[in-house]
């Protein structure tokens, strides 16, 4: 009931502005039509009118209640992205969006970090904004690669260290030059000079970060990465009123890691996934000296493909801590994807981070089903930060309609870890042209 009657109120929210909003889609599906009749040609201006239009609205209900606030948050955002992408010309192709954000209606919440600690409401880091969003040029002249300059996302490999977190409804972007080459046989090699980075709460800031990574599939369904990046540039400049990093003046500091993941099929009915990953990191370019930790994940389940897609595993991850003063960090990382939905663990506390979890999936037909069971704890020191339960149901109404919705339930362990029970659901549409 929480997840359906709030249709209702959007509907409400939204009349005024419909007769706009489906103004402008219209025009833009036209436009797009158009130009999708365009002859290929080796003129700039019809690379220009060649191309396709970028299209993507998602609204989504959020209901968050903690026990460390007397109310709980009730909201609808709205994301809208709207953009250009050009046909190639002479190897070439530009890609122009922007992106708005926005709370529906009337609202009792808070989207500020910088309020968390003085608000009654729960943090929903969803504010009103109004910015560029992939707005880059590409080359693909070269023999299986590419090169790209400008605003873009970066996904590396699950996206555990780089991440746009498109859960969010305002993707994280980075500044900066890529070139990303399949030249060599089943491999890839993919290096990256970045400097500036705009943050899901749409703040941005100046960053030098280098990026290296080699992947390559020794067999099909199978693949080892190895992966190193170094952050040049005090964390706090990019969530300029949270302190959620660290205490430390200069948090600079690389990574080294590797990883291997792959399915492994039997002659039964199902095949055997297994992951392993590792990665140290140390200080930087004038980095804390208490900036030195590990990484590990290890895990694997279990794939009936020919029931629904049935996959169930188990894995167990740890951020090390350098003598409970320092836990390992991922700044850039998908917070959704791991340590559960609840974002109990955006940041690492300095005792560390066990995550032990079970997980199930499958996908029948249109519909698609999560659930996920975390137990969470301190990496030295032995405290229980508390528990999870996560549970996702996705159902394509369309090949471009989408309608998903989500629940985290954390609750607390240990008092003195200074954690507090909180339930989120989410209820999302999403539709892509």
């Amino acid at each position: 009931m929480v997840a359906l009657c709030p249709l209702r109120g959007l509907a409400l929210k939204l009349r005024p502005r419909l007769p706009a909003l489906l103004g402008l889609a219209a025009c833009a599906l036209a436009a797009s039509d158009l130009a999708a009749q365009q002859a290929p040609s080796d003129s700039l201006q019809d690379a220009i009118r060649g191309g396709r239009l970028q299209l993507e609205l998602r609204p989504r209900y959020t209901q968050i209640s903690d026990t460390d606030k007397p109310e709980v948050t009730r909201a609808w955002t709205m994301r809208s992205i709207v953009g250009w992408q050009s046909a190639t010309w002479d190897g070439w192709r530009a890609v122009v969006e922007g992106v708005h954000t926005d709370v529906v209606g009337a609202s009792r919440l808070n989207t500020d970090p910088a309020r968390d600690e003085d608000s009654p409401y729960p943090l929903l880091p969803d504010p009103a904004r109004t910015d560029t969003n992939r707005l880059y040029v590409e080359y693909r002249g070269l023999p299986d690669t590419r090169v790209r300059l400008g605003k873009q996302p970066i996904r590396l490999d699950n996206e555990r260290f780089f991440s746009d977190v498109d859960f969010r409804q305002i993707p994280m972007l980075f500044t900066g030059l890529s070139v990303t080459s399949n030249s060599l046989s089943d491999a890839e090699v993919y290096a990256a000079l970045l400097n500036r980075v705009r943050t899901v709460v749409g703040t941005q800031a100046k960053a030098r970060i280098w990026l290296l990574r080699f992947a390559y599939s020794p067999a099909p369904d199978h693949s080892v990465a190895a992966y190193a990046y170094g952050l040049n540039q005090p964390q706090p400049g990019l969530y300029p009123y949270s302190d959620w990093y660290t205490p430390f003046s200069d948090n600079s500091h690389q990574v080294f890691g590797l990883r291997a993941e792959g399915l492994v099929p039997t002659r039964a009915r199902f095949s055997w996934l297994y992951t392993a990953e590792a990665a140290h990191q140390r200080h930087y370019a004038g980095g804390d000296p208490l900036i030195d930790a590990n990484y590990w994940r290890l895990g694997g389940g279990a794939v009936w493909t020919d029931l629904a897609g049935l996959g169930v595993r188990l894995d167990r991850e740890v951020k090390s801590s350098n003598a409970g003063r320092y836990g390992f960090q991922m700044p850039f990382e998908d917070s959704y994807a791991f340590n559960g939905w609840a974002l109990q663990f955006t940041s690492t506390p300095a005792g560390g981070l066990r995550d032990t979890w079970a997980s199930v999936r499958a996908q029948p037909g249109r519909l698609q089903l999560v659930a996920e069971i975390h137990r969470f704890g301190a990496a030295a020191g032995g405290l229980d930060y508390g528990n999870e339960r996560d549970l996702r149901v996705a159902y394509a109404l369309t090949p471009s309609l989408g309608l998903k919705l989500q629940h985290a339930r954390f609750r607390a362990g240990d008092p003195v870890a200074a954690y507090y029970d909180v339930t989120k659901t989410w209820l999302s549409l999403t539709y892509d042209y």
